[in-house]
């Protein structure tokens, strides 16, 4: 379980201080060329070609504390915990204390099952861990030890705060159900529920398997239920759970060993430090939970979203392979894997990984929203609105709805030029959450552009604006809309706020242009044409802005009213 809510600033800021410290003059001194190349590697996130270039600079100098600190670190995120224990070793002789080493150490003493030196190392070095850490490492020695007293009162004292108190109780309750109290794993579940504002996974996947091992099936298919009611677009997790249920299989053991358990804690607080640091640290967790546990694809899942967080989409393709294709994350690798994909510029790869999946797995709301999303980025727009229609079937048919989709929808309709159904689907938008910007906006200046309800467009974007007066491209509709309706000076004052929310937009600075010549400043609306020309605007936006500096806007207008009808400006600024 991942403990989102909860920023473990004190053990992020420390292990930054001693992960990535600059090296000094010795370091740089020996092995001069690889160093500079882990670094640089470092820098950009390669967190595998900085392993391969610190473990090649400590063969030249294996004494250096420097390349030893960043060595090991960079070897643990590289998932090359063996060979970081080797680096941590020699650190030690250096500095027994460094909070690297009793890390590397923890763990490997755990992959050993050496559970006496796990107690002493936590015993001995308290502060090397954070608190959270520390408790739910010496509960799991403990129980690895025999020690199930001592295991319980680690996680009993876990903290008072509710979210420690979270995860005091559900790793309580993962070791009594390893000790084969379910009545007693049911009451820490239950506590830990408590502290939750609503069901999660991993959590309702271990109460339920609590609930089903003392016979009470129905109550536990509540609490899968419930979590995937919960859930946006639905939970693999929970849909393999009910589907195993309803299939008389038996709940499997969320966690088996005191190595597991340990695994559960490390993947637990990398979930904490997510955005932290640059993700580095996060890293080191999540590779010493998957360490620890090869098979817990949610910390695998975790490694590849921080590699591609951190600009590396092709080491995360590699990760998101990891992921065996019978786990319930599975779904979710390979949407996280198209937009790698994507991201590398493998466009139609990417759409290639999303049909297959869709046609796997049909029932799966967050697949086909995956695909409308990228069609619709790829301008692919009736598509994508039919791809949005199967997700809406499908959340529809579980008794949800989601207002978002209609909007996603109504807006590949639009763009594909179908404004019938566009503005079904902003009005159903509406109907599901009456007072949201982006589709207030929406509609609101679309139907200006039509000349249509202009008075309830004016009044629904003006609702947008005041909702959200930070938007530059909501205030830019406002701004543009009066322009549309002749009322230039307030349009100028309009578009002049959006320009500094947004200074940096093509369109707005184009739009503050036009505004400025109606009112007569022309030498401020060339500025703003120019400023416009020069944020790499749109083809068919960069000639007409060309032609209004050339000539005036006066020439351009009567250019395009002695031509065939001119396609509509740009409908529908989004927010963003």
């Amino acid at each position: 379980m991942r403990l989102t809510g909860h920023r473990a600033c004190g053990v992020a800021m420390a292990l930054v201080g001693a992960l990535a410290a600059g090296a000094p003059a010795s370091a740089r001194d020996s092995g001069a060329g690889a160093y500079l190349a882990a670094r640089q590697a470092d820098q950009r996130g390669d967190v595998e070609a900085s392993a391969r270039y610190f473990a090649r600079a400590l063969q030249d100098d294996p004494d250096d504390r420097a390349l030893l600190e960043a060595g090991a670190s960079a070897l643990v995120a590289a998932g090359r915990v063996d060979e970081a224990e080797a680096a941590a070793e020699r650190l030690a002789a250096l500095d027994p204390s460094h909070r690297i080493v009793a890390l590397i150490r923890a763990a490997q003493a755990f992959k050993r099952a050496d559970f006496a030196a796990a107690r002493a190392l936590l015993a001995d070095q308290p502060d090397a861990f954070h608190p959270l850490m520390l408790k739910l490492m010496q509960g799991w020695a403990a129980q690895g030890a025999g020690d199930a007293a001592a295991a319980r009162a680690a996680f009993e004292t876990v903290g008072d705060r509710p979210v420690l108190r979270l995860f005091g109780q559900y790793h309580l309750g993962l070791m009594l159900m390893q000790n084969g109290d379910a009545e007693g794993a049911l009451a820490a579940f239950e506590a830990a529920q408590a502290e939750v504002t609503a069901p999660t996974s991993r959590l309702s996947t271990a109460h339920g398997g609590a609930l089903e091992a003392l016979g009470r099936g129905p109550e536990a298919l509540a609490v899968y239920e419930a979590a995937l009611a919960a859930s946006r677009f639905g939970d693999p997790a929970m849909e393999a759970a009910i589907a195993r249920l309803a299939a008389g299989g038996a709940a499997p053991l969320l966690v088996a060993s005191a190595a597991e358990g340990a695994s559960e804690a490390l993947f637990g607080l990398a979930g904490a430090l997510v955005g932290e640091s640059g993700g580095r640290v996060a890293l080191i967790h999540a590779r010493l939970a998957t360490h620890l546990r090869p098979s817990l694809t949610a910390a695998q899942l975790l490694v590849a979203e921080l590699m591609d967080a951190d600009g590396q989409p092709e080491l995360a393709l590699a990760a998101y392979a990891a992921v065996p294709g019978d786990d319930p994350l599975w779904t979710r690798a390979q949407i996280r894997r198209a937009a790698a994909l994507e991201q590398l510029e493998r466009g139609d790869a990417a759409v290639e990984t999303l049909r297959a999946l869709t046609a796997r797995e049909t029932h799966a709301a967050e697949a086909h929203i995956a695909l409308a999303d990228l069609l619709r980025r790829r301008e692919a727009y009736v598509e994508s609105a039919e791809a949005y229609g199967r997700a809406i079937e499908i959340v529809e048919a579980a008794g949800r709805a989601d207002w978002t989709l209609f909007y996603q929808r109504g807006v590949a309709h639009e763009r594909a030029g179908a404004w019938d159904a566009a503005e079904a689907d902003f009005k159903r938008a509406l109907t599901l959450s009456p007072d949201q910007p982006l589709v207030l906006n929406y509609l609101g200046y679309s139907w200006v552009e039509m000349g249509r309800n202009l008075d309830e467009a004016m009044a629904m974007i003006r609702m947008a604006v005041d909702m959200r007066p930070d938007d530059g491209y909501i205030t830019d509709s406002l701004g543009w809309v009066h322009y549309r309706l002749g009322n230039f000076a307030e349009a100028v004052e309009w578009l002049e706020k959006a320009v500094a929310l947004a200074p940096v937009d093509p369109v707005i600075n184009d739009h503050l242009g036009d505004a400025l010549w109606r009112v007569g400043r022309r030498l401020e609306a060339q500025f703003q044409w120019k400023r416009a020309r020069s944020f790499d605007p749109e083809p068919k936006d960069l000639a007409r802005i060309k032609r209004k500096l050339a000539l005036g806007l006066d020439a351009v207008l009567e250019e395009e009213a002695a031509a065939a009808p001119a396609p509509h400006e740009a409908m529908g600024r989004d927010g963003g």
